[in-house]
Order: C-alpha cells, then structure tokens, then sequence
C-alpha cells in the first residue's frame, strides 16, 4: 500500500511539473528588418564590434533577423598583404540570429526599435584594415539588406623629433627600415633602440659603459620610474620606459616614468632634470 501512495505521489509531481512549463520562445511579427545604411566606416580599435540593425516600423511584436557573412578582405599591417577572412577564426559573430524587441515608447524615443550585430576580431592589433560584406536573410527585410563594413587602424602618432620633460629633452629618431632611436641628452653620440607599438615607445634597456669621472665606469641606463604600494616612487631598473604619443602628435606621457641614469656600488645616479615620474606629459619641440 505504501509503495502505491509513493507512486502516485509521483505522478502528481509529475503533473504538477509538467503544468508548470512555459514557453520561453519570443513571439515575433512580420514587421520587416534592415540594416541602417549600406556602407559602415568605423575606427579598428576594438575587438568588441557593434553593427545597428532595426525595423522598419514600430511594433507591437519583436522581429527576427538573420544574416550571412558574403565576403571579407584584412589587410595586414607589417607587409601591407592582403587576405580573405575567415569566418569564425579572424571574424568571431556570437549569433547569426539577432532579435529587434517590440516597440518601447520609453527606449525608442528617438529612433525604431533596434538591436545590434555584435562580433569579435581577436587581432585587430595586427590589421591595417578589415572589410565585412554583410546580407541580411529570411523573409520580411526592408529595403537595406546588404552592408560593406570597414574598419581601419587609427592613425599612427609620429614619434620623431625632440620632446621636453621639463629641462630633460628627448630626441626620438626613426630610420628609413621603420627602426626607432632614443638620443641620450646628457651623452653624446649614443642613441638607445626603442620598440614602437602602436603609438606606445618602449626604450631598449641596454645602454653603453660610460666613464663617469669618480664614479668610474657604470652603464648608463633608461628605466621606469613610478609609484610602489608603499606610497613612494621608485625607480625600476628591470622596467622598461614606455612613452605613449598622442594621436595628434603633438604630447608624449611617460606612461611608467622615466629614469636615466647609472649605478655606481649600491647607489644610485642620475642628471639633473632626467628623473620624471609616471604619467606627465611632455611636449613636442
């Protein structure tokens, strides 16, 4: 008799379970969908990217959209080469399948209910350029079904010429191969490699012997100058110095500080003017 009134008390769990199912599918009209314009010219700065979609009309049902990737070009930036784009490695969508919400006159004040297209390029760092060829799909479109969408890496800062800290004046140097040079100003003649990435400047750590008088013969270095977690600023003999250019070239901030200076014993040396600490900015000359 128990094993009975066990059973049938799971039944009704059961049935109990099975009421409270709901349907979670979004209910969507035939309101139309499309693309806000034709062609999309964005700045590469991002892996996270964002292409509008809407409707055509306010609704009082939400609309589906999907769309097809048609052709792609990268463009790299080291040798200027050119590629197609591999859907799912250099183009990464989270959905082929994009819901536009139903109208909500307190969101869709100004414009008609849209959602956007959302996608990744993982190493935008290393294109100069990609363009997106884009077609939406299925049956109730707009008028605009098919976007070009270009995104192009935001214009490098230049980096030669002289900078000033103060009374501490860099001159930054740039051959005809692309390679980058930091002139010491207080030693003449010696010019320290940098590496540039984007419109960061990281200065080689590896500086000349240099006969400094009493102090005798101590390698001259650039290195970070910045704050510790004690509160105090420190400098950093195993930190690279790092400059960040400003897009108009017109600043430089010594984003980690700079050092310049030598090691002599146990202590430390530098010329007047040469410490600057993180974050100020320095100007171009």
């Amino acid at each position: 008799m128990r094993n009975i009134k066990l059973i049938i008390a799971a039944a009704a769990l059961t049935a109990l379970l099975a009421s409270c199912e709901k349907d979670f599918t979004v209910k969507t009209g035939d309101t139309p969908v499309e693309f806000l314009s034709s062609t999309m010219d964005v700045e590469l700065n991002s892996v996270y990217n964002f292409i509008p979609i809407q409707m055509t009309a306010n609704s009082e049902l939400s609309s589906l959209a999907t769309f097809e990737l048609v052709s792609g070009t990268i463009v790299m930036k080291e040798d200027g080469s050119t590629r197609d784009v591999v859907d799912g490695t250099d183009v990464i969508f989270t959905s082929k399948e994009i819901y536009i919400g139903k109208y909500d006159p307190q969101v869709d004040t100004t414009s008609l209910p849209n959602n956007n297209i959302e996608f990744r390029i993982p190493k935008y760092l290393e294109y100069q350029s990609i363009s997106l060829t884009l077609r939406l799909t299925g049956e109730n479109l707009g008028s605009i079904t098919e976007l070009v969408w270009t995104a192009s890496a935001p214009a490098e800062a230049s980096m030669a010429g002289s900078w000033a800290f103060g009374n501490m004046i860099l001159t930054i140097t740039e051959d005809e191969n692309g390679n980058f040079g930091v002139q010491s100003p207080f030693i003449n003649g010696y010019t320290w490699s940098a590496t540039r990435a984007n419109n960061q400047l990281t200065l080689s750590l590896e500086g000349p012997d240099v006969d400094m008088g009493e102090q005798g013969v101590c390698t001259v270095i650039f290195c970070a100058y910045h704050e510790h977690t004690d509160g105090k600023t420190y400098l950093w003999p195993d930190e690279a110095c790092i400059l960040e250019f400003s897009e108009d070239g017109t600043t430089v901030t010594a984003t980690n500080g700079i050092f310049h200076g030598f090691q002599s014993g146990s202590s430390w040396y530098n010329w007047t003017g040469s410490v600057v600490a993180a974050g100020t900015v320095g100007t171009r000359q």
